[in-house]
């Protein structure tokens, strides 16, 4: 029961979006956030995305910093990352968090 329960919280942090429904997010020019490490970064991002490293510790103060009632689309490699970022988002006050499920590595299969 427990298990269930947590499991329907942290559903509640973001909107998992797949590949196509992502896209149709990014056309409306919506912040784009990666919040993988800058190194991760430089070897390739999705257009427009601007780098927020959850690991970094200054995560929560440039995340704060952002339009809390704005749709921010969020993505990592694979989604454990992305799916951490959204908590915080969630506790800052943020509504619309809209991430991308399986990450880059699901964006660059679908593309190819």
């Amino acid at each position: 029961m427990r298990v269930l329960i947590l499991f329907f919280v942290l559903q509640s942090f973001s909107s998992l979006q797949n590949v196509d429904q992502f896209s149709v997010l990014m056309e409306k020019n919506y912040l784009v956030v990666d919040v993988r490490t800058p190194e991760e970064f430089a070897q390739g991002a999705l257009p427009n995305a601007v780098n927020i490293s959850v690991s970094a510790l200054d995560f929560p103060i440039k995340i704060n910093r952002l339009q809390k009632d704005q749709p921010i689309l969020i993505y990592c490699k694979s989604g454990g990352r992305s799916a951490q970022a959204a908590v915080v988002m969630k506790a800052f006050g943020f509504s619309k968090i809209y991430e991308l499920e399986g990450g880059i590595s699901a964006w660059e299969a679908a593309k190819n």
